[in-house]
């Protein structure tokens, strides 16, 4: 079926794991920092540590390439864009009407969050369409994600972190 017709499930077990992950203690922080400090996408992590975690079967090199590739479109023209937004108007100019523009954000956070869902709908499916084969190892698969400089050990403690809580998170 062509992929643009084939519906999505937006609600697929990614998109459960993701909750799940990221309501974990501490989470939703080492994300941010990962993101915000090593330019990792957060999706693509998550999606990285469901593979492994809960199909039990790790990426590779070449996977996660085409995952990064079968995501890019979407995330630089739906998600990118949305987050610029709603970080623009946290602290919006004085001339800007306060209630406004704090419920104008709310609303984008919101829809940021309905593209991200997309975005882990649109991995789930690609994920589904992928043979399963041997990966390597989660830690290094991680490390590829990475798109800025950051403190090496800084960031290995972090993918360990998540790592830990993924497998947690996995488990039930």
């Amino acid at each position: 079926m062509n992929q643009e017709k084939q519906k999505l499930d937006l609600e697929g077990d990614l998109w459960r794991f993701a909750l799940a992950f990221y309501g974990r203690p501490g989470i939703a922080e080492t994300c941010l920092r990962l993101q915000d400090e090593a330019g990792i996408d957060v999706i693509a992590l998550i999606v990285v540590l469901y593979a492994d975690t809960v199909l039990t079967h790790g990426l590779d090199e070449h996977d996660i390439a085409g995952l990064q590739a079968s995501m890019r479109r979407w995330r630089e023209e739906t998600v990118l864009p949305l987050r610029r937004l709603r970080r623009a108007l946290k602290q919006p100019p004085q001339e800007f009407p306060a209630e406004e523009t704090e419920a104008l954000r709310g609303l984008i956070k919101k829809t940021e969050l309905r593209a991200e869902q997309i975005q882990l709908a649109l991995a789930e499916r690609w994920l589904s369409e992928r043979p399963p084969h041997a990966g390597i190892e989660l830690e290094k698969a991680l490390t590829l994600l990475v798109g800025a400089a950051s403190g090496d050990d800084e960031i290995a403690g972090m993918f360990a972190r998540t790592i830990a809580e993924a497998r947690a998170t996995a488990r039930g």
